[in-house]
């Protein structure tokens, strides 16, 4: 079988108050495009579907519109990761079955439809005479787990209780057919941008807590990549979402065969880039907005005096202006450098802030440095 890995959509996510959901939407166009061409036999998602627990009416439409067009291609499944609501995600299961769409908030799957069949943790998706065998725990906090029946010992290490919930799950594993296992973790060893989202509060997991399977496709890291020398995958994020995660972003297209599983890495297209500058000026700032058109930009600002209201107002006004962040000298370096200007540069750079960048005329001048010798004004 063909089958995509992909997680972290977030959708419904914004960036400084812009939308990223014409991109999100762009991204899953070109995912129906490559199901179609690359005739895949199945799509699961590794949890993080929305940004929110309680996204946007238009995130979860387009979620639900996804879903359903990716299902006229093939079964689609999706579990649920730390940033989605396990019980909003699930409650549409019953129609979403009609249509070859598994949502797994739960884990329970004793009434999965064709083309599914399952149990408690797993799933089986059968094409022809080939059948892959999906153990599927969404995002296993302590108190989701407890919420779901699953007794909770504070004695047991969090590690060990989630190696006995995967264990669970992989009971669902057959020989000699393929077996893949689907979660939402922090793995150690991950790598993950320096301004990456929080990755919620479970501990890092050590490899070892994973079942044996053929692939383990996760959630949880923006970053594509593998964990360690394992059969275990982060597919990243749908797009960049941080700053300092410069990685490109893929679907992982696995092909199954009786020897084992095939990944090959699909480019996500319609995305924007988000690019860090450094500027020094105002006018810096707009020159370097203009040259990165199409992406979404944070400016590192370089300046000891700080951009006026107005100035920044103006920057905002720009459709790619993202962050703007003051990196100019540390307080005592500042206070060093302001001891080299003279009394009349130190007024006129507290005029401009006080007056939104605006310059003090002569007279104002004149009767700035006639106080300065003391005389009558």
């Amino acid at each position: 079988m063909k089958i995509i890995h992909t997680s972290d959509w977030h959708l419904g996510k914004r960036i400084e108050g812009k939308s990223r959901l014409p991109e999100q939407e762009a991204a899953l166009e070109h995912l129906l495009r490559i199901c179609r061409e690359q005739h895949v036999d199945a799509v699961v998602v590794a949890g993080d579907v929305f940004d929110t627990v309680n996204p946007p009416a238009d995130a979860e439409a387009l979620f639900y519109s996804a879903c359903l067009r990716l299902s006229r291609l093939c079964p689609v499944i999706a579990v649920a990761g730390n940033h989605d609501n396990p019980d909003r995600l699930s409650a549409p299961e019953g129609i979403a079955a009609e249509c070859g769409i598994l949502l797994g908030g739960g884990l329970d799957f004793s009434r999965a439809k064709e083309p599914f069949s399952g149990g408690e943790g797993y799933v089986r998706l059968r094409r022809g005479k080939e059948t892959v065998n999906f153990a599927l725990l969404p995002y296993p906090s302590p108190a989701r787990m407890s919420c779901m029946g699953y007794e909770i010992n504070a004695e047991i290490p969090y590690a060990q209780s989630v190696r006995d919930w995967l264990a669970l799950c992989a009971r669902g594993f057959t020989a000699p057919d393929c077996n893949i296992t689907v979660s939402h973790l922090f793995m150690t060893g991950s790598e993950r941008a320096s301004d990456e989202v929080e990755l919620g509060t479970a501990a890092l997991l050590p490899p070892d807590v994973l079942p044996a399977a053929h692939y383990t496709a996760l959630g949880h890291i923006h970053r594509p990549q593998r964990v360690g020398k394992t059969s275990a995958y982060y597919s990243g994020s749908l797009l960049q979402y941080a700053f300092d995660d410069t990685s490109e972003k893929f679907y992982n297209l696995l092909e199954t065969s009786p020897v084992g599983v095939r990944v090959e890495k699909i480019p996500v297209c319609g995305g924007r880039r988000l690019v860090t500058v450094t500027a020094k000026s105002f006018e810096e700032c707009i020159t370097l907005l203009r040259e990165h058109a199409g992406t979404y930009v944070r400016i590192l600002y370089d300046c000891a005096l700080p951009l006026s209201a107005s100035k920044y107002a103006e920057l905002r006004g720009c459709e790619n202006f993202a962050v703007l962040k003051n990196i100019a000298m540390a307080p005592k370096a500042v206070q060093s450098a302001r001891k080299t200007l003279s009394d009349r540069e130190l007024f006129v750079a507290f005029y401009k802030t006080v007056h939104n960048d605006e310059q003090p005329d002569g007279q104002v001048l004149e009767m700035f440095e006639r106080a300065m010798r003391g005389e009558t004004i």
